[in-house]
């Protein structure tokens, strides 16, 4: 009992140390060359020539939407590579350059080890995507203070008093930055934390990067659309809602292929839909517990594999 409770007190540093190993090796992979084509990518939303056959009372709602749109599919394609591709390459790398079995030498647990490089890679993906926030977040407030000085003097100039013009700055303030859109960023995030660490357990038995990113891939776009794929079975047999089969069959699935359609929710955010802390504060739940999932079974392959 002893020793237990002395591993699970040196347990922080030791993943410390590992993802503080990661977090180098993968920042020396010059990885942050992706942050200067997205500001330029950014920067070029402010000069895209707005086509908009709209009253002037809604003028800059489909400009910010517009920008939140494309600004949001961007990250989530620069999450999704980033994810699956410097996870694959971990192992092969610490393989190759022999520090798999320096570490492993040491009293560090497979668990441990492998924890650690799941927080180096998330830590340096936060760290982007808090940098393409940030950029985002800027974007929006100089394009949204400017729409929004035009709309009021374009109404004044029309004669609409203060109180009438109200309701029409508001949606161009609706339009920007919300507290949803970045919750939706936080969603974002723990669907890449997961992703991550499914790619974790399959480089672990898989015998290359190419095959691990292979499996990966293929899971995450599985997982998106499983939902769709038994709701089309159940309809194809002409009953009404799904059957208890079929939904024993998706719970299943959805164990051994994790949902991602569920961290999906920041398209929905950035079109103003609301997402409440109690479902972000459920969907970190949910990670959480496939995370540890994937990483207990990750370290069972690890501890039986020859390197």
């Amino acid at each position: 009992m002893g020793h237990l409770l002395a591993a699970l007190w040196h347990m922080p540093g030791r993943v410390a140390a590992v993802a503080g190993v990661t977090f180098t090796q993968l920042v020396r992979m010059r990885l942050f060359l992706v942050l200067a084509v997205f500001a330029i990518a950014f920067l070029a939303l402010q000069f895209i020539p707005y086509q908009e056959r709209i009253g002037v009372e809604f003028r800059g709602v489909q400009q910010l939407q517009l920008i939140k749109d494309v600004a949001v599919g961007c990250m989530q394609l620069f999450g999704l590579f980033f994810c699956v591709a410097a996870t694959a390459l971990l192992i092969p790398r610490d393989t190759e350059d022999r520090i798999l079995y320096t570490i492993l030498c040491k009293p560090v647990p497979r668990f441990d080890y492998l924890l650690g490089k799941v927080c180096g890679v998330l830590g340096l993906l936060a760290v982007m995507l808090l940098f393409m926030d940030g950029l985002l977040s800027l974007l929006l407030w100089v394009r949204e203070s400017s729409l929004a000085a035009e709309l009021t003097a374009t109404l004044t100039a029309q004669g609409y008093t203060a109180a009438e013009a109200q309701p029409y700055l508001d949606q161009v303030h609706a339009a920007g930055n919300t507290w949803d859109t970045q919750r939706g960023m936080v969603a974002m995030f723990l669907g890449f934390a997961v992703l991550t660490s499914l790619t974790m357990l399959f480089s672990c038995f898989t015998s290359g990067t190419i095959v691990s990113m292979i499996f990966a891939l293929g899971s995450y776009f599985i997982g998106m659309f499983q939902g769709q794929f038994f709701h089309a079975l159940s309809a194809g047999s002409g009953e009404p809602g799904m059957s208890p089969f079929m939904q024993g069959a998706a719970r299943v699935c959805s164990v051994l292929l994790p949902d991602f359609s569920i961290f999906t929710v920041a398209d929905a955010a950035t079109a103003g839909v609301s997402l409440s802390w109690a479902i972000l504060g459920s969907m970190a739940l949910i990670a959480m517990a496939y995370m540890l999932l994937h990483l207990l079974v990750a370290t069972w392959i690890f501890a039986h594999k020859e390197f």
